[in-house]
């Protein structure tokens, strides 16, 4: 079997999505069943379920059809459904709606990951240039950020001319970037763009000498 599915491969009949094929081994399928989906996916527009025709265009018997229908039906990745023809004869045809179903939950799942991930990386990186752990609000702080759409390398901008000017504090930080988003800059190319790169620019925006530190410390413990 494995011969026949590498030519079907080989002769380009089979279009395999890299965004599925990145959660091949999640599928829980063998090679040979994961290709065999991959022909049924790619005749989405034509699934009637046709032993025959299925068999001949993948080089194999009914009987190896049959049996991978029956495995991927007991996996949940198909169904074999009944309609009625335009002649209101019954027919079978294979429904992927339950594989489609599990490839969206996995690029959810996937999007969630990747947002958690990149949130736990700036969040490291605040708290090794700040040389300490960062407290509930200092995170909350850096979460509002995310949500918001700030940019890595944009937090680490505002980070380093805060640090620059000897200002160790993440509130000096937010008003930095909260100054930022004001004007509708989210990442460094819309920085540069507005041309306030200077860090005295930005420095003397937010007054540092009017800046009460121990207000700011005390709130940060207190919470």
């Amino acid at each position: 079997m494995k011969g026949k599915i590498n030519k079907v491969i080989g002769e380009g009949n089979i279009v395999i999505p890299l965004y599925i094929l990145k959660f091949f081994k999640k599928l829980d399928l063998s090679m040979e069943e994961f290709v065999f989906l991959m022909y049924l996916y790619n005749k989405q527009d034509s699934l009637d379920f046709n032993p025959d025709k299925i068999a001949k265009d993948l080089n194999m018997d009914i009987m190896e059809v049959m049996g991978y229908v029956a495995v991927l039906t007991d996996k949940g990745y198909i169904t074999l459904d009944v309609k009625k023809s335009e002649n209101n004869v019954l027919e079978e045809v294979i429904n992927l709606d339950n594989f489609y179903e599990k490839i969206s939950t996995f690029l959810i799942n996937f999007e969630v990951e990747s947002k958690e991930n990149t949130e736990e990386k700036i969040q490291s990186f605040v708290e090794h240039e700040l040389g300490r752990p960062l407290n509930s609000l200092e995170i909350k702080t850096i979460d509002g950020w995310k949500t918001n759409n700030v940019s890595d390398d944009l937090i680490k901008e505002a980070l380093k001319i805060a640090l620059d000017s000897g200002v160790y504090n993440l509130k000096f930080i937010d008003r930095i970037i909260v100054d930022w988003c004001a004007k509708g800059i989210k990442n460094i190319d819309e920085l540069e763009k507005d041309k306030i790169m200077k860090d005295t620019d930005i420095v003397s925006d937010i007054d540092i000498g009017d800046w009460n530190w121990l207000d700011d410390e005390e709130e940060y413990i207190t919470n």
